[in-house]
């Protein structure tokens, strides 16, 4: 028998997913309940739209995934670090778009790399201004399910962006399609960017559970 598998690296940011893994564990008796104080918060200072200054507590990649999916299972507390870091995460993302004139909602994601099977790849895209990582791609892909996970954030924004992709034709039959590439222009119509035609099924699940979680006035 071998002996223990020894891990030479970790996951350990609040703003990521990681923190539902903290929050288990802590209900189950696993680990005390410090565990959670031990997640790593990094920060940096970044300006407003009113020019005000804040904290933006930062994550792995920048990806709308990694902020808003635990809120699907975790309470949110008004005021605090990480109902912050959520909204700024949002306006962020809202603001790349801005600047690029495109449709918001940057997430990791199936694009139009194809492998020799002509599957699609996957891959973590994220927003520079909210990422720990360095040299993340200049690729712009854009995915639905990252709008629909922020309805819990800011609802009104939300609902104009899912209105503007599908506009671009990602309204499938089946909900939203997975994503679009903008780094390439699209063969068949010569219009800016590449629908990925496909559905993952987590992206969809999460897509529901927004749905199922969030408030909107009729």
């Amino acid at each position: 028998m071998g002996g223990p598998v020894e891990f030479n690296s970790h996951y350990d940011l609040l703003a990521s997913e990681c923190r539902i893994a903290s929050l288990v564990a802590i209900a189950k008796g696993d680990v005390p309940i410090e565990h959670w104080f031990t997640l790593g918060r990094p920060r940096v200072a970044r300006a407003g739209g009113s020019g005000i200054g804040h904290q933006t507590l930062l994550s792995w990649t920048g990806t709308m995934f990694e902020y808003l999916m635990p809120l699907l299972f975790t309470r949110s507390f008004d005021n605090s670090l990480l109902d912050g870091a959520c909204r700024n995460a949002v306006a962020e993302q809202i603001e790349w778009g801005r600047d690029k004139d495109l449709p918001w909602g940057v997430s990791e994601c199936a694009w139009s790399s194809l492998d020799s099977n002509q599957t699609y790849q996957y891959h973590a895209f994220g927003i520079p201004a909210l990422a720990l990582k360095p040299g993340l791609d200049e690729e712009n892909v854009v995915a639905p399910y990252a709008t629909m996970l922020s309805l819990q954030v800011d609802p009104e924004s939300a609902i104009d962006n899912l209105d503007r992709l599908s506009k671009l034709g990602l309204d499938g039959p089946m909900g939203f399609y997975e994503s679009v590439d903008f780094t390439r222009d699209s063969t068949s119509e010569g219009t800016r960017g590449v629908v990925i035609y496909t559905y993952m099924s987590h992206h969809q699940g999460m897509t529901l559970l927004a749905l199922d979680t969030c408030s909107i006035a009729e």
